[in-house]
């Protein structure tokens, strides 16, 4: 739940992730919903240490070990089944769901006045417009990693 709230990754994205696509400071979205999601997420600082402590402890190549694929090739099945458990556990209903991270990531982006581009390329959404949505090559990190800093939770 941390990662997707650092993140504004959706639960596969955070799922599939092998090691060898996370570095020190970043993670490298290459299995997404749509090409759009093909990307680079800044490593939150909230998240640093947790990332860390998961890649010292993988047994399977994978940032999240010991998850086993569902039949549609998808490894995310028993976290969004215990997330749903702790989450009904807690008195939410069914309106609060995985997802609900990625909207309030979304959401702090904007109250922080976080332009729409660079919201997008964060979270793996098209980019409009002929401008950067067809010539530009993406954001440098620099500017990633200073918009992903907004994100707190409380």
């Amino acid at each position: 739940m941390t990662l997707a709230a650092y993140t504004g990754c959706r639960i596969e994205e955070l799922c599939s992730l092998k090691l060898n696509e996370v570095s020190d400071n970043t993670f490298e979205i290459v299995d997404a919903k749509s090409e759009a999601g093909w990307r680079t997420v800044p490593i939150h600082s909230h998240i640093s240490q947790l990332v860390a402590r998961l890649l010292a402890t993988s047994k399977d190549g994978y940032l999240l070990s010991d998850l086993t694929f569902n039949k549609y090739g998808n490894r995310s099945n028993a976290i969004g089944k215990r997330f749903g458990r702790l989450k009904t556990g807690l008195g939410y209903g069914e309106f609060h769901v995985f997802h609900s991270f990625r909207k309030g990531f979304a959401t702090q982006l904007e109250n922080a006045n976080i332009p729409l581009n660079v919201s997008a390329r964060l979270m793996g959404h098209e980019v409009e417009g002929q401008t950067f949505g067809n010539y530009s090559e993406g954001l440098a990190l620099r500017q990633l990693r200073e918009a992903i800093s907004v994100i707190g939770w409380r």
